[in-house]
């Protein structure tokens, strides 16, 4: 894409208009109500792949998650155990995501931080500075974390159609992964929105979370002319924003996204 001089200052005056004051609402809010990097890590990836569907909805989710696991939810997923803790989850229903589904999670989740010592260890160790972008070290991660077994299910294998498949998609199938590279956004970048924990990760590698209001702004700004919200489009998205701002191009995404949905207010909803 070719630089456009009055699309930069669009950028960039949207980018600078943001910042905690107008996080609400969003899970991040939530996640942010944890001080200890540790609970922030592990609760950013509930809140991020809760993300989809009506984002006022989304954050009362998360926060019964968070109140189900006493409100410490690093503690609570690494002493977790199946046959004593499991029942908490029963009634949870978001959409179409049930308590057995975040059990699942909470299951690999466990794994991954004893294995690794946090989840930023899991993604570092699938992350090589020579990729492209975060693309195949979020396949990695994913391979990783719906390769362990899982004891809700025969064989402790997650069925293909099992629940907690949809809260790890991978680039893989071509899905933009809108959830998953949300969570990364938060976890790499650091300014006065993201956290910034996983410092050895460049955020120039970070792949634009797509949705339909960032897909729609994109195309409205000739960012992309892809018409499906998809890997591919991500991509197309990021590259096109690195013209911009190449050593940090996602950081145009939490103006674009809720820009966007600032638009469906206006135009009488509002969903994530």
């Amino acid at each position: 894409m070719a630089y456009n001089r009055v699309l930069f200052k669009r950028l960039e005056a949207l980018y600078h208009t943001f910042d905690l004051s107008m996080l609400s609402p969003d899970p991040l809010e939530v996640v942010r109500r944890f001080s200890e990097p540790a609970d922030q890590e592990t609760a950013g990836l509930i809140a991020a792949v809760l993300a989809y569907g009506r984002v006022e909805h989304i954050v009362d989710a998360v926060e019964h998650l968070f109140h189900l696991m006493d409100h410490a939810p690093y503690e609570f997923i690494y002493h977790f155990d199946f046959e004593r803790d499991g029942r908490r989850f029963d009634s949870f229903v978001y959409r179409f995501s049930r308590g057995q589904d975040i059990v699942a999670l909470l299951t690999l989740m466990q794994q991954a931080l004893r294995g690794y010592g946090s989840l930023g260890g899991l993604f570092a160790a699938g992350y090589h500075a020579s990729d492209p972008h975060t693309g195949p070290a979020l396949i990695r991660f994913v391979d990783t974390l719906l390769d362990y077994p899982c004891p809700l299910y025969p064989d402790d294998r997650i069925p293909q159609k099992g629940g907690v498949r949809y809260f790890l998609p991978s680039p893989r199938s071509g899905s933009a992964c809108k959830r998953l590279n949300l969570y990364l956004r938060w976890m790499v970048r650091h300014d006065l929105i993201d956290l910034g924990h996983w410092q050895g990760i460049s955020p120039a590698k970070l792949i634009m979370p797509i949705d339909t209001h960032v897909a729609r702004i994109s195309r409205k700004l000739g960012l992309t002319k892809r018409r499906q919200a998809d890997w591919k489009m991500a991509e197309e998205v990021t590259k096109a924003l690195g013209v911009y701002d190449p050593d940090d191009p996602v950081k145009y995404d939490f103006a674009l996204c809720h820009w966007g949905m600032r638009e469906v207010r206006e135009g009488g909803g509002r969903s994530k």
